[in-house]
């Protein structure tokens, strides 16, 4: 047995010695976030995990006076993102007021 694990991890030990390291280029977008009152607690909750062109993909199409609380809401109850509950108005407050569903606000 421990001659086969010795084999094993040999084989798994040349293996990535010859694994090939390839550089890639990921597509950089800057993004322009409106300045204005919580974009500060938006930064710090939303962007640790996203960039604000998934934020705003994931709503695109979508419309509703509500979105942007479910979209919070959603993040918050279904996915366990740490965001307390201040901070969750401050954010919703600041898309509502800010960006509406489409892209071309966002750039603006």
């Amino acid at each position: 047995m421990k001659k086969l694990a010795i084999f094993l991890v040999s084989i798994f030990v040349i293996n990535a010695s010859f694994a090939e390291v390839k550089e890639i280029k990921l597509p950089y977008f800057n993004w322009k976030m409106k300045d204005a009152p919580g974009k500060d607690v938006f930064e710090r909750n939303c962007l640790m995990c996203h960039s604000p062109g998934y934020i705003f993909d994931q709503s695109e199409g979508k419309s509703g006076k509500h979105l942007w609380e479910h979209v919070v809401h959603s993040m918050i109850n279904d996915f366990k993102a740490p965001i307390s509950e201040h901070d969750a108005k401050i954010i919703i407050k600041y898309l509502k007021e800010n960006y509406s569903n489409t892209k071309k606000r966002i750039l603006n």
